[in-house]
């Protein structure tokens, strides 16, 4: 994965040189524009591209109308679930957000977002990440863009909108895992659907959801109580069963705080709804597990206490089995991240294109390179003892010496190194500020791009000079590197 982070052409090459999009031209055209789009994610494509020839050349490409996200897309998330293949767990974390261009009302293919009054798209993704205490962003297994629309009136008996169905979608079209390998979808409250979670089941992988919904629970033949009946109403009745710290962050100017965490769990049978399609309602019932944490003695000025309560297939019997569900919970944040990628270190919501379709082949590219920014997080912050010199090109290393001389111990660290990079990026390094961010490390990652590019377009300068004066003995020498 490093390799690939540090060298744009090979990444761009083994990211679009296989996708099939009906012309060997078009797909070289590919990879140029991703490798450009790489090289500088945050920048307009006029921008990006440069020259116009091959400026035209890619907007041919992007308003190309036989090609689509999943043509373009389908090498990367081929390797993301070939890579996932590989590892004992991965959860495929899935997650829906808004591209917002209410801003460019010409703008046709767009449905309504928020309250109804923007316009925009909405993008589902799911990444593959393989769970630990740094988690690790293997890529993205599958995307897909929805375009809101107003419910029918009278809406049809037992149907549900495309929005509600992008989880089952995605889940199925993810596929099986291999034998011997778990594949654990997880999702916020919004997949809480049993379309979902029966469409997990169906193809050997498992389900980690946080509850929306107070289903009713199949208790077989034996007789409950009230609080019984219902999943939500069960949870809270669970004694805890283990007590943990965790450490707050600060967020809206509210301080970082230890909050004093409780956790339970206990398994549950999960019917099949009494009210959907005859083909959901018969199905049979889901064995599956609870898992409670919530917040006891919050402080008073904590409006509301932590509480997650979550459902998953896979056996919940321990108290580390129990805290893993939780943890593989925490991971559901990288999607968030990822979305931020794509519009801030993309700035996928600026991009000014008449079509929405144009914005789905747009995102077969900024898709992948958002998958960069994240991983590039992930390089920074593992294995940082280890040699710069056997992941870093000594150009690359000498360039961020000469502009940051206090990097002058020998050797260097990867880890010395990428804190470089993001002092390069505006981070200041205080024990307060914590570590880097991908923002940060992108911005300085870039700046030094930036300069060793301009080193070696002077070292070929500089020896196209030297070339001439040994055309020419009288003239003066020029000295410079060879």
């Amino acid at each position: 994965m490093t390799m690939t982070i540090l060298s744009v052409k090979d990444w761009a090459e083994a990211q679009w040189g296989n996708a099939k999009l009906g012309d060997a031209r078009l797909t070289q055209r590919a990879v140029q524009i991703g490798e450009a789009m790489a090289l500088h994610p945050d920048q307009s494509l006029p921008q990006q591209i440069g020259d116009p020839t091959a400026l035209k050349g890619a907007y041919g490409l992007l308003n190309h109308r036989r090609l689509t996200l999943e043509q373009l897309s389908a090498p990367h998330w081929e390797q993301t679930r070939q890579a996932a293949a590989a590892q004992a767990v991965v959860l495929f974390v899935q997650d829906t957000t808004e591209l917002d261009f209410t801003h460019h009302p010409t703008k046709e293919g767009l449905g309504p977002i928020g309250d109804g009054k923007g316009r925009g798209q909405l993008l589902h993704s799911v990444l593959a990440v393989v769970p630990g205490d740094s988690p690790q962003v293997l890529g993205v297994a599958h995307q897909q863009v929805v375009i809101r629309e107003p419910a029918p009136r009278p809406r049809p008996k037992y149907t549900s909108s495309l929005e509600g169905q992008v989880w089952a979608r995605a889940a199925a079209a993810v596929g099986k895992p291999p034998e011997g390998v778990r594949w654990v979808h997880v999702g916020d409250r919004g997949s809480d659907d049993f379309l979902f979670m029966h469409t997990v089941r169906q193809q050997n992988k498992d389900f980690l959801i946080r509850v929306a919904r107070n289903r009713l629970l199949d208790w077989g033949q034996e007789e409950v109580g009230a609080e019984m009946r219902k999943l939500v109403d069960y949870a809270r009745t669970l004694p805890a069963q283990h007590s943990y710290p965790l450490e707050v962050p600060a967020r809206h100017k509210r301080p970082a705080r230890t909050a004093q965490m409780r956790l339970a769990w206990a398994p549950v049978t999960i019917p099949a709804p009494r009210r959907g399609p005859p083909e959901l309602r018969h199905q049979p019932p889901i064995l599956a597990w609870v898992v409670r944490t919530w917040e006891v003695d919050a402080p008073s000025e904590v409006e509301e206490p932590i509480e997650w309560i979550l459902t998953t297939s896979v056996p919940t019997h321990t108290v580390a089995e129990a805290l893993e569900r939780v943890q593989w919970y925490t991971c559901r944040w990288l999607a968030e991240d990822y979305h931020q990628c794509l519009k801030t270190g993309c700035v996928i919501e600026k991009r000014r294109f008449d079509q929405g379709d144009d914005i789905k082949r747009l995102l077969g590219f900024c898709g992948p390179i958002a998958v960069r920014l994240l991983q590039l997080r992930h390089i920074a912050r593992t294995n940082p003892e280890a040699p710069a010199e056997a992941h870093v090109d000594p150009l690359t290393i000498q360039i961020l010496r000469q502009r940051l001389p206090q990097l002058s111990m020998e050797p260097l660290t990867i880890g010395d190194f990428w804190q470089g990079v993001a002092q390069l990026g505006g981070h200041q390094g205080r024990q307060h500020d914590g570590p880097p961010g991908w923002k940060t490390l992108w911005r300085g990652w870039q700046y030094l791009n930036d300069l060793v590019s301009g080193a070696r377009l002077y070292a070929g300068i500089l020896t196209h000079q030297q070339f001439l004066a040994l055309l020419e003995p009288d003239a003066s020498p020029v000295t410079g590197p060879t």
